[in-house]
């Protein structure tokens, strides 16, 4: 089985939420979880990747809880 066979896991997901959860934590530093931490930043409110994360991160604590 290739390594790079093009499809998408739920764990590939969770990786890629990881990390950017981490750079938004890390080089937001006086305001954690929050916009300014990636180049896709628009300004210091709105981030399209930090959303998604976020999203993907309710859905997995919403499937944890359900069992």
């Amino acid at each position: 089985m290739l390594m790079d066979d093009g499809e998408i896991t739920p764990a590939d997901e969770l990786f890629a939420m990881l990390r950017i959860i981490d750079t938004h934590w890390t080089r937001a530093l006086d305001r954690p979880w929050r916009a300014g931490g990636c180049l896709e930043c628009r300004d210091r409110d709105t981030c399209p990747q930090l959303d998604w994360a976020l999203t993907i991160m309710a859905d997995v604590a919403s499937t944890m809880f359900q069992k």
